[in-house]
C-alpha cells in the first residue's frame, strides 16, 4: 500500500510560521556572513548573482507548484476512473444478478416473479411498466401499482407503439425513448423488437441510469424470448404434426384447468365437438392423401376462424374438439356455425371427383361448479351424433341428464342454412 507521510499540513501553519521566524532569527549571523560574501563575489567578479539566484529560486518554487498540481489533478482522476470502475462493477453485478434470474425462468409466471424483484432496483422508486409486442396487439407483461390506476392500458400501448416506431432512431439503443412522461427502451432480441420497457421521468432520468436502464432491457428482452421460445418449443411437442391442432392430452388437460377456473370465478366455459361427415367415404372414394390434405385445410380453416384465447385440438382421426373459455352457450353456438359454414367452403377434389365437405357439431357448456372433464365431453360427443342422425351438416347441443326433459339428454338442434332458407 502506498502511503504518504506529511509532516505538516494546513491546520499546522501557525506553528510553521512560527518556525521558519525562529530560524531566521538562530541563523541570522550567518545568513549576514552569506550575504557579504555573495556581495564580495559579485563586485570582484562583475556578475549579478543575486538576480540569477531569485529567477532560478522562482522558477524552482514555480515548477514544484505545476507538479504538484499536476500529481492533485492525476490523483483526482485515478479517483475518478475508480469510483466510475467501482460504480460500472455494481452495474455488472446487478445485470448479471438479473441475466441469471431470466435464464432460470420457464415460464411467464416465474418470468413476472423475476422482474418484479429486480426490475424496482433498476427504476429506483420510480413508476415502470413493460408491454410485450404479439402479432394481434400490444400486452401488459409486468408494471408497478400506481402506474395502471393513473394510466390505462390503451394509453401505455399507445405510448409503446411510438416507443416501436422511433426504436430505429440513432440514440435510442443508448439513451432510450422520451415520451412525455416516459422514458421507453425496447427490448431488442436478436433483430426483433418483443418488448418495451417505460420509466416514469420522474425524478428525470440521468443519462448513467438511461445507460444502465438500457442494458436491463436488453437482458430483459432475452429473458422474455426464451420462454416464448420454450412456450413454442412445448407447443409443437403437444400438436398433431397434420393439422396444427393440439394432440388429445393436451386438450383434456387444458379443459381441467378450464373447469377448475370456472368454479373459481364463475365464469363460463364451453366446448364444439365436431367431426367430418362421411369421411371414410371421402378415404375411400378418393385416396388418404386426399383425405390428409382435407384434414390440413381444416386445422387451417379453425386457426384462421378461432381466437387467439381459443384452443383447438384433433381428439382423434377425423374428430375435433375446441375449447372456448370465457364463451356461454350463445357465444359457442355462434362459434360452431361458423365452422358448419366454413366447412361448406372446403371442397376435395382429385383429377375425376369434387367432394364438397359438410360437418357435423355439438355444444356444451360447463355446469356451475362442474370439475368431470369426462362428462363434459361426453355431452357434446353424444350431442354431435345426434346432429349426425338428425341428418348430418348441422349443430345440437347437449344438455345434462338433471334436465327436466323426460329424455336422457335434451338436445336442442339449429337448423341447416338450406333448411332455413327452404322454410324461409
Amino acid at each position: 500500500m502506498n502511503m504518504r507521510f506529511r509532516l505538516f499540513d494546513r491546520k499546522d501553519t501557525p506553528l510553521a510560521v512560527a518556525l521558519i521566524a525562529a530560524a531566521v532569527l538562530v541563523f541570522q549571523r550567518p545568513l549576514h556572513y552569506l550575504w557579504d560574501f555573495v556581495q564580495d563575489v559579485q563586485s570582484h567578479y562583475h556578475v549579478d548573482l543575486l538576480p540569477g539566484l531569485t529567477i532560478l529560486v522562482g522558477v524552482s518554487i514555480f515548477h514544484a507548484y505545476r507538479k504538484r498540481q499536476d500529481a492533485n489533478a492525476k490523483a483526482a482522476a485515478a479517483a475518478a476512473e475508480a469510483d466510475q470502475a467501482t460504480r460500472r462493477s455494481r452495474e455488472l453485478e446487478r445485470l448479471m444478478v438479473l441475466g441469471r434470474a431470466l435464464s432460470n425462468t420457464l415460464d411467464r409466471s416465474a418470468l413476472l416473479q423475476s422482474l418484479w424483484q429486480h426490475v424496482p432496483d433498476f427504476a429506483q422508486n420510480r413508476e415502470f411498466w413493460a408491454m410485450l409486442k404479439t402479432r394481434e396487439r400490444w400486452v401488459p407483461l409486468v408494471q408497478s401499482a400506481p402506474t395502471f390506476n393513473s394510466r390505462g392500458v390503451m394509453a401505455l400501448q399507445a405510448i409503446a407503439e411510438r416507443a416501436f416506431a422511433a426504436q430505429s432512431t440513432v440514440d435510442a439503443s443508448n439513451e432510450g425513448i422520451l415520451d412525455g412522461e416516459d422514458v421507453c427502451f425496447p427490448m431488442v432480441a436478436g433483430d426483433s423488437v418483443v418488448g418495451v420497457l417505460g420509466i416514469r421521468n420522474t425524478p428525470p432520468v440521468s443519462r448513467e441510469d438511461r445507460r444502465i436502464l438500457s442494458a436491463a432491457a436488453a437482458v430483459i428482452a432475452m429473458g422474455v424470448r426464451n420462454v416464448q421460445l420454450f412456450r413454442e418449443t412445448r407447443e409443437l411437442s403437444l400438436r398433431d404434426s397434420l393439422t396444427g391442432c393440439f394432440n388429445r392430452g393436451h386438450a383434456l388437460e387444458t379443459l381441467e384447468n378450464e373447469l377448475r377456473r370456472s368454479k373459481r370465478t364463475g365464469n363460463p366455459v364451453s366446448i364444439v365437438m365436431f367431426d367430418v361427415d362421411r369421411f371414410k367415404a371421402i378415404n375411400d372414394q378418393l385416396g388418404h392423401v386426399r383425405g390428409d390434405d382435407l384434414l390440413q385445410n381444416v386445422g387451417a380453416m379453425l386457426a384462421r376462424v378461432l381466437r387467439s384465447s381459443d384452443l383447438r385440438c384433433r381428439y382423434g382421426g377425423d374428430e375435433f374438439l375446441i375449447i372456448l373459455p370465457d364463451t356461454p352457450l350463445i357465444g359457442a353456438e355462434q362459434v360452431a356455425e361458423g365452422i358448419r359454414r366454413e366447412m361448406s367452403r372446403i371442397e376435395v377434389r382429385n383429377v375425376n371427383r369434387r367432394v364438397t365437405v359438410t360437418a357435423s357439431l355439438g355444444v356444451a357448456t360447463a355446469i356451475h361448479g362442474e370439475t368431470s372433464v369426462t362428462h363434459f365431453i361426453d355431452r357434446a360427443d353424444r350431442a354431435l351424433y345426434e346432429a349426425k342422425r338428425l341428418g348430418r351438416n348441422r349443430l345440437c347441443v347437449g344438455q345434462p341428464k338433471s334436465t327436466t326433459s323426460p329424455r336422457e339428454a335434451q338436445i336442442l338442434t339449429l337448423p341447416s342454412r338450406a333448411e332455413a332458407e327452404s322454410a324461409g
